[in-house]
């Protein structure tokens, strides 16, 4: 459709969702109808030669860049790539062999999976600070329980391997439902016209923190030791990353492209003392009692 091809697009459309509805028409003209106004926005934009620059030129562009590329971050440097793809080596560290290695590396393997089923079932419901404020501290425990293990005598392994594994299946669990954020967040907040540059910049980031993290975890680990790698550089930008999100990190659930736009339009301190006053209310219904309200309902500005 961005080539002008709207056969093309048509056709593939009617392929992947068919046109026998009245609701699958409409959206397709829907998708037309927004391209057309994206390039009305680029053509009377600043920047109209290189749209791409007002990620930086435009506030509430900027503001959508600087928040979802931070998520991003804290997605990727909390290590869960690195552990990742080092899970072997770190099972050969707590008394395992190399073949008995490889067999349980899929124990964290397995723990990330099964903990993107409740995101993907759950995330509309709670929305996106709910659960950000919520699996961030989760996966944190995991940590402090993984630095522990390295504390324990190393001749006792079936004390160091039980207090390590359920230190990971948390950090993994938890983290399996924190990691959907990472792509939700980047693809709702960015406008509509430069969505397409957004997301570019967004993916690009999250391959290059994640070769970063990878690429220097052995120098990392033997320079700040396993336990200084684990809570002082994963833990510390956890920490870090739970206040972030606490005061600036709007809540995006059930909103229009429209009400995000107005979301992002505002300063950030004016998100910051929203997040304040809503944080505040959210308190004051827990000390009642009332979960339900806390994880499902979205708290409005008051």
């Amino acid at each position: 459709m961005h080539k002008g091809n709207y056969l093309a697009a048509f056709a593939v459309w009617k392929r992947i969702r068919g046109v026998e509805t009245r609701e699958s028409r409409v959206e397709f003209y829907d998708m037309k109808m927004l391209l057309e106004l994206e390039e009305l926005e680029v053509r009377q934009g600043r920047t109209r030669r290189f749209p791409w620059m007002e990620l930086f030129t435009n506030k509430r562009a900027r503001r959508a860049l600087v928040y979802a590329n931070i998520m991003i971050f804290l997605g990727q440097f909390t290590g869960i790539n690195a552990v990742m793809y080092y899970m072997s080596v770190l099972m050969s560290q707590i008394g395992f062999d190399k073949f008995q290695s490889n067999y349980m590396s899929l124990v964290g393997g397995g723990a990330l999976l099964l903990g993107t089923i409740p995101a993907i079932f759950f995330m509309e419901t709670c929305g996106r600070r709910f659960w950000a404020l919520t699996m961030l501290p989760g996966f944190f425990v995991g940590l402090i329980l993984v630095g522990c293990s390295y504390q324990i005598d190393p001749n006792n392994k079936a004390a160091v391997q039980g207090v390590y594994f359920t230190g990971l299946i948390l950090y993994e669990g938890f983290f399996g439902c924190y990691a959907c954020l990472t792509w939700v967040v980047p693809s709702e907040v960015y406008p509509t016209y430069l969505r397409s540059y957004g997301m570019t910049v967004s993916s690009a980031w999250v391959f290059l923190s994640s070769f970063i993290v990878t690429y220097n975890f052995t120098g990392m680990q033997r320079s700040m030791s396993k336990i200084g790698l684990t809570l002082g550089f994963y833990g510390g930008i956890a920490v870090l990353g739970w206040f972030y999100q606490l005061f600036f990190m709007p809540e995006t659930k059930n909103k229009t492209l429209e009400e995000i736009d107005l979301i992002f339009e505002k300063p950030t301190i004016v998100i910051v003392k929203e997040n304040m006053r809503n944080s505040a209310q959210t308190c004051r219904d827990l000390v009642r009692g009332k979960f339900k309200k806390v994880a499902t309902e979205v708290q409005h500005v008051r």
